[in-house]
């Protein structure tokens, strides 16, 4: 049954819609953040499903398997990371009190100094107003922690609800592209092509993070190794936690713009209790680092950028920290390079008609209007010399195919 609707119609329709979307957001959002993010993690393991498919493995084998083995390398990966991590963390907590008495020395000769120098400065009162000052804040400090941890708590268990989420549209991965070849604009070759570009630019950006974090954070390790050597001797201590700020340095690579200020604060506070001299050393480290990363690494590891101006992608960040915290600021940057994608693909154009009058077109031809001139290959709708419809032929099957 063929229903047209009218432009009179359209015009009334269209802002009712939008203020209906407007009120039913922010009450929608958490729910919506949970299927945007179970979807993400579900295109990003569906090239191993597929494979395991051309591999003659039903579906529903295949993705129950592909789950397991993430749970067995989880479980392996606590094993083998998480004792030696503790570890250093319970080191460095038992030796909080010499770090202090370390501080202490130092500001003792630094007063000194300043003596020296007939500097009117008392640097014991300017000390002890800063520790009075955190006391009077240290009931807005442990507020401040339970919320932490709340919000890591109520991010497990959104964690979790993604994972099950995700794992539901892995099995209806088929009906999924059903759907989606019904409700989007085109042909079904020409939506092999946009789906194949749209699961390729993902999962391309996901690998090139993965790759970024590992770098930093072996970088940083390393870096800071160095600095312990006896032959340089600028922050001995700094190498009993070599894997805690490394893994820490790659971890928080993944979170856009704070990311390196965030890895690096840990070790640069630290070694200022020790000297000026570490703290500086650490510094110079995590700045070596970064120039390298944001010179070298990126241009060759990422490739291509997300390719939206730098407002754009503060604006994402920002909506994404709104919404999810530091699982939406992870998740705004794949949904901009996907949302880019698609807006580059599909060439949407409005009828500029009179509201009253004929659009010049009848209904035969008003779809296609919605639909790329471009349609002969996807190679040609994804600028992918090598890609093409051939290589996304088998999604009409189960889904998306990794290129």
């Amino acid at each position: 049954m063929r229903i047209v609707v009218q432009k009179w119609m359209q015009a009334v329709l269209v802002p009712v819609a939008a203020l209906v979307a407007l009120y039913l957001l922010p009450k929608i959002s958490h729910a919506v953040f949970i299927f945007l993010m179970a979807a993400l993690f579900a295109l990003l393991l569906n090239p191993v499903v597929m494979m395991l498919q051309r591999a003659r493995i039903p579906r529903p084998v295949g993705v129950l398997g592909v789950y397991l083995a993430l749970a067995v390398l989880l479980v392996v990966l606590v094993v083998i990371a998480v004792p030696p991590l503790a570890g250093q963390g319970r080191d460095l907590v038992d030796r909080a009190p010499d770090w202090y008495e370390e501080a202490d020395v130092w500001l003792s000769g630094l007063q000194d100094d300043l003596i020296q120098k007939n500097i009117g400065v008392n640097v014991g009162e300017e000390a002890a107003r800063v520790a009075e000052w955190l006391r009077g804040r240290a009931s807005t400090m442990a507020s401040a922690a339970l919320d932490l941890g709340v919000g890591v708590a109520g991010g497990m268990i959104t964690l979790v609800m993604v994972v099950i989420i995700s794992f539901y549209m892995l099995l209806d991965g088929r009906r999924i592209y059903q759907y989606l070849c019904r409700v989007l604009p085109g042909d079904e070759e020409v939506l092999e092509a946009y789906l194949f570009g749209l699961q390729r630019s993902f999962t391309r950006y996901v690998k090139g993070q993965f790759l970024l974090a590992l770098v930093v954070g072996l970088g940083a390790g390393l870096g800071v190794w160095i600095l312990g050597w006896q032959i340089i001797g600028v922050w001995p201590e700094g190498s009993r936690y070599v894997l805690l700020f490394g893994v820490w340095a790659g971890l928080t690579e993944v979170i856009p713009l704070l990311g390196p200020w965030l890895g690096a604060a840990p070790p640069f506070v630290m070694a200022l209790f020790y000297s000026p001299a570490a703290a500086l050393g650490v510094l110079i480290v995590y700045v070596v680092v970064q120039q390298l990363e944001n010179h070298i690494l990126v241009p060759n590891i990422m490739g291509t950028t997300v390719g939206v101006h730098p407002l754009g992608v503060i604006f994402a960040l920002l909506v994404g920290a709104q919404v999810g915290g530091i699982l939406g600021m992870l998740a705004a940057l794949p949904v901009l390079s996907m949302l880019k994608h698609t807006m580059d693909f599909f060439e949407i154009e409005f009828s500029r008609a009179p509201w009253f009058a004929d659009d010049g077109v009848d209904g035969d031809v008003a779809g296609s209007a919605l639909v790329p001139e471009s349609s002969g290959s996807g190679s040609e709708l994804t600028g992918d010399a090598s890609g093409g419809v051939a290589e996304g032929s088998a999604l009409a099957e189960d889904g998306v195919e990794q290129g």
